[in-house]
């Protein structure tokens, strides 16, 4: 059966894809740039190899090829961006796959149409392949010998250049497209799947926050989240130990926190984290709880946006990106840009159906790392303030001998 194309307007091109991936190269000044673009792609197809296993073990079709798709945009965009780095034009290469495309389905070989599309590519083998003709196991199997074969040439051969060059890549990317097809995927999705995943993860030079969730003249003023606030950490001493109190305008905000761990952590610390959430997400359910800011003129949103299960939600991923920060030194020394990929999306994925789930991973993880920078900070002092700036996305902090927060 042939895959079901998702409908797009204009074809998405190759020089177009080649461009949008090569601007979200973080290689692009390393001088071992070449070997790890090839040793990236190598990695991409034994990582969908890995999973397709995984996934027929549990018979989970479904999974498969959701996890294919996503695995397959990652090698194609290293195939390209490789390609591209040698001087390999994207409509050499679409035109190498197209040749030998037709070479197999036995048609007669024509001129491309520029800019060569990978819709061209989709199209051509829709209306050649047979039902059944492009059995998976096998397809995968040619994948992977071919990838091991571009893993043991040298950079030096690749660099070299000549018409074995273009063989190579040509046949990588006949490879990789037969095998969407063998997922029954389109090679153009599974292409702008990975510029949508590029995109949300790394998002160039001047990224755009998503929208408030509660913009003016949509809610009243008390219920939006303050766009400015200050809130006064303080560590008391007390017969039962230590805790921490917050205050808001000299108000207590909220409970005592302790660790509530049989070791301490300085997990008191913690809601620095939603304050984090607010200034780069505009979002914290718990937050809007606690300053009694929850949209209630909109029942459904003070329902389901706003309610118990949302702030359960937020605490869980508070608690868990904590302890696993906890086993990396609280993320010091991490830069924007370098926090693990899997990680963001199982929280992306622990927010599907709720309002910030349309916030990119990069939001999310400047939230966490700016987040964790205020904790260490507020470890170190052990009370202080946190500022939030929602209209300039900002969190920082200010010591307690500059804040002077009430006792």
């Amino acid at each position: 059966m042939a895959p079901i194309a998702k409908q797009q307007a204009m074809p998405l091109s190759l020089p177009e894809y080649a461009l949008k991936a090569r601007e979200s190269s973080r290689f692009k000044d390393s001088p071992s740039a070449l070997q790890s673009l090839r040793f990236g792609f190598f990695g991409e197809v034994g990582g969908l190899l890995s999973s397709v296993k995984k996934a027929e073990r549990d018979r989970l079709e479904d999974t498969q090829s959701e996890v294919a798709a996503e695995e397959l945009g990652d090698a194609l965009w290293y195939l390209v961006t490789t390609a591209t780095s040698l001087g390999i034009t994207p409509d050499d290469l679409g035109e190498w796959c197209l040749k030998e495309l037709r070479r197999r389905f036995e048609e007669n070989d024509r001129p491309p149409i520029t800019p060569i599309s990978f819709r061209q590519v989709d199209a051509l083998i829709n209306t050649r392949r047979e039902d059944g003709s492009i059995i998976r196991s096998a397809q995968l199997g040619a994948l992977a010998h071919a990838a091991g074969i571009f893993s043991n040439i040298s950079d030096a051969q690749l660099r070299a250049g000549g018409p074995s060059q273009l063989v190579h890549f040509g046949n990588l990317l006949t490879e990789l497209a037969l095998s969407c097809a063998s997922f029954n995927l389109h090679i153009e999705d599974v292409a702008r799947d990975n510029l949508n995943k590029i995109k949300s993860r790394w998002p160039g030079e001047e990224p755009q926050f998503s929208p408030f969730f509660d913009p003016e003249g949509a809610f009243y003023d008390y219920e939006q989240l303050p766009r400015y606030l200050e809130m006064d950490f303080i560590e008391r001493q007390g017969k039962d130990g230590t805790y921490v109190v917050q205050q808001l305008n000299g108000v207590f905000i909220g409970d005592r926190l302790t660790d509530n761990s049989n070791e301490p952590d300085d997990y008191r610390f913690h809601d620095v984290f939603h304050l984090a959430y607010v200034a780069y997400l505009g979002w914290s359910p718990v937050l809007r709880s606690l300053l009694k800011r929850k949209r209630k003129s909109n029942p459904s949103i003070d329902e389901n946006e706003d309610g118990a299960r949302a702030m359960i939600i937020e605490e869980g991923i508070a608690t868990w990106i904590f302890n696993h920060a906890k086993r990396r030194n609280f993320y010091k020394g991490i830069e924007v840009g370098s926090l693990e990929y899997g990680l963001l999306k199982q929280i992306q994925s622990m927010v599907e159906g709720y309002e910030v789930y349309q916030c990119p991973l990069w939001q999310w993880e400047l939230a966490i790392l700016k987040g964790f920078e205020v904790f260490r900070k507020l470890r170190t002092d052990r009370s202080g303030t946190v500022v939030v700036d929602m209209l300039n996305h900002q969190l920082t902090f200010k010591s307690r001998e500059k804040s002077n927060p009430p006792r």
